[in-house]
């Protein structure tokens, strides 16, 4: 079967893309030259940024004295037919070309044409969370959107390369050689859409010359399918749910089965081995809306050990339940916007400990006017533990012994309040005054008490002035920040101020920035340490294509019972975009 979808796969490319290159033939035999005038027939764009960064200082942050950075994007166009490429290298990269399994340099094109759009190179595709989620390969992939209720998309690809093990080199651990390809299919009429992926990844078991199995790397394999599908149940009402199935093979040289009928389609379909597990996922979501109101439940649940090696993480292991709702008041100037929710883990009963949590947050925006703007958030999460130690059966006498001292309660309240004013009417200078604050509170609870050094609460103040002058182009920011923090044995604040000024030269042709920050750290009305931090910019724009940049920034502190420490960054950046 993996034979035969990798061929359709190729398939249905060099089918497309024959299509594509017909078309190309024929619009251009029909076009008179008159009209290829009108158009230009080759035309490139794009941008390519350069920067450098200079380091130095005490700090001991393991920085690079100096690394540099080279990025862009160009887009050739021909026709019609548009070529982009992108690229990304990094001095960093090449040092590491050979001891990772994926190069931080990356380089590659995405022509597109009409309908047919193809990604070759370095790059990542997205089918589904739970099959393909992004994930950077090195290959081929397509996308046809052509008019009308179809789409497609399918990937042929390197997704790591082979490392093989190197004593000397700790940073990197050994890999094999892992190709994967995939396709999904798409169709979307309307409140009626179903789509279908799937995805194949397996490990190159010749790859490496030596085995290693000592690290617990071995060669892998993996088939994800995922199912979706929406649908009205009745006007206004949607439906929606995602299936999806994985099964993932931890070693593809383990033996297969003796008794192939006795056997899962699912595992038969990944090999029939005994290393082959099958993992499954289920999404669905019911949303009502009328009007300027949204209320909607969900549901997901993930298997235990669920994963593709399609993805780079995965949260499995999980049951969620969520309610969810909007409502919009007084023409828009009130927003209301809020979700409750209920997970839990521990599905199969194997964990020595299982929680259970319970969330809530909601969002209220007030706009009463242009000049005024508030909002307010809220959340609060709960999270039930019950610990199973075997020593909890091994000494119990009764069932009902020690029910409530491996049980545990956290607790964690947020709120934010952010408000904004505009100061007068005068719009060549105008003043701005934010302010802001936020609150957490948590706490941990066995058996029904609150030990001391569990609970904490975080306070934070922040407010900011703005004065701009849009005749001389200059803007001035001063602003104060105080944080409060506590855990019940120890409290600790950290205070200062922030002042800013950015100003525009040579008919705004280059831009200068500069500002100061200091803080200062008591605990228990103690002073911990002092910071003073200063950074100065500039930008100049030649041409309106030449961006070059200077950013310095320099940091002083001051710890007790420490030595001074001091470091200095400096970024010199060059963007070029034509």
């Amino acid at each position: 079967m993996r034979l035969s979808i990798t061929w359709f796969l190729l398939g249905l490319i060099f089918v497309q893309y024959s299509y594509a290159q017909s078309i190309d033939i024929e619009n251009i035999g029909k076009n008179t030259k008159e009209k290829l005038k009108d158009k230009k027939p080759f035309k490139i764009t794009g941008g390519i940024n350069a920067s450098t960064i200079f380091y130095t200082g005490n700090t001991n942050s393991g920085r690079d004295p100096f690394s540099y950075y080279l990025n862009g994007n160009v887009n050739v166009s021909l026709y019609g037919v548009a070529v982009p490429l992108s690229f990304s290298f990094t001095n960093s990269g090449f040092s590491y070309r050979y001891s990772l399994p994926r190069s931080p340099n990356r380089l590659s094109i995405h022509p597109k044409y009409k309908w047919v759009t193809a990604h070759i190179g370095d790059v990542a595709m997205a089918f589904s969370p739970y099959t393909l989620n992004g994930l950077l390969f090195t290959g081929a992939g397509a996308e046809l959107a052509p008019r009308g209720k179809w789409r497609y998309s399918a990937m042929y690809g390197r997704f790591q390369k082979a490392v093989e093990y190197d004593t000397s080199n700790t940073s990197s651990t050994a890999a094999y050689k892992r190709m994967g390809h995939g396709f999904k299919i798409n169709y979307d009429n309307g409140p009626y859409k179903w789509a279908v992926s799937l995805f194949e990844a397996k490990d190159v078991l010749n790859s490496l010359q030596v085995k290693p199995d000592s690290l617990q790397v071995y060669p892998q394999q993996n088939t994800a399918v995922s199912m979706e599908a929406a649908m009205p149940v009745v006007k206004n009402l949607i439906l929606s749910g995602e299936y999806a199935v994985s099964a993932l093979t931890s070693d593809i040289r383990a033996p297969k089965y003796a008794d192939s009928n006795r056997v899962k389609w699912q595992v038969k379909l990944a090999g029939g081995r005994t290393s082959t597990n099958i993992y499954k996922a289920f999404k669905s979501g019911l949303n009502y809306t009328i009007g300027s109101s949204v209320i909607g439940v969900g549901y997901e649940r993930i298997d235990p050990g669920y994963q593709t090696l399609g993805a780079y993480y995965f949260n499995n292991d999980l049951e969620n339940i969520t309610a969810n709702f909007a409502q919009s008041f007084f023409k828009g100037k009130v927003n209301l916007a809020g979700n409750v929710g209920w997970q839990r883990d521990d599905l199969d009963k194997t964990k020595t400990g299982g929680s259970q949590r319970n969330v809530m947050a909601f969002n209220l925006n007030y706009n009463p006017g242009p000049r005024f703007t508030t909002s307010l958030m809220y959340s609060n999460f709960q999270t039930y533990t019950n610990v199973k130690p075997q020593f909890q059966y091994i000494n119990q006498l009764t069932p009902y012994d020690n029910l409530d001292t491996l049980n545990f309660r956290q607790l964690s309240q947020n709120a934010n309040v952010n408000m904004n004013y505009v100061l007068g009417k005068n719009k060549e200078k105008p003043q701005n005054l934010n302010v802001n604050f936020s609150f957490q509170d948590s706490y941990d609870m066995q058996g029904g008490i609150i030990s001391k050094g569990n609970a904490s609460q975080f306070y934070n103040f922040a407010g900011a002035y703005n004065r701009t002058n849009m005749a001389k182009a200059m803007s001035l920011t001063g602003a104060f920040n105080v944080t409060y923090n506590t855990i019940g044995t120890n409290d600790m604040i950290q205070l200062g101020p922030t002042l800013a000024f950015n100003k525009q030269l040579w008919d705004k042709k280059v831009r200068t920035g500069a500002s100061v920050s200091y803080n200062k750290t008591l605990a228990s009305s103690q002073t911990q340490n002092q910071v003073m931090t200063m950074r100065m910019n500039a930008a100049y724009v030649y041409k309106k294509k030449h961006n070059i940049g200077l950013n310095v920034a320099g940091m002083m502190r001051t710890m007790q019972g420490e030595e001074n420490r001091h470091d200095v960054t400096a970024t010199v950046n060059y963007n070029y975009n034509f």
